[in-house]
């Protein structure tokens, strides 16, 4: 049942991201300082790296750590390649760098924390 719930996060995350990138607009909150914009790309896929990693049983044992890493990143770009189609939206290459950052940050808190519970129970 756990597998279930892990499974249903990270399509969860695939489908919100979808869904909020095919949106004309996001206008959400107005802006309340510069690059608002930016710090919701990241926390999007900071959550994205958070259900990736959750789920990284999916990808093997041995190269699970570059997979999960690997489709953080295409997602990323496929998200804003994506956005590029769709009306009052862009490509940008700044957000797509909120994206990668957020992935980044995620994994690496993760991996950091991971490491940290296996030298405590061993």
């Amino acid at each position: 049942m756990r597998t279930v719930f892990k499974r249903l996060f990270l399509f969860s995350v695939f489908a919100g991201i979808f869904y909020l990138s095919h949106r004309p607009s996001i206008a959400l909150i107005p802006p309340l300082f510069p690059f608002q914009d930016k710090v919701y790309h990241f926390v999007e896929f900071f959550i994205f790296g958070l259900a990736l990693w959750i789920n990284r049983d999916l990808f093997g044992n041995k190269y699970q750590w570059y997979i999960v890493v690997l489709l953080g990143v295409g997602w990323a770009g496929l998200d804003e390649i994506h956005q590029s189609f769709v009306p009052g939206r862009d490509c940008s290459f700044g957000d797509f760098l909120a994206d990668v950052t957020g992935i980044a940050v995620s994994l690496f808190f993760l991996k950091i924390r991971s490491r940290h519970i296996s030298k405590n129970t061993t």
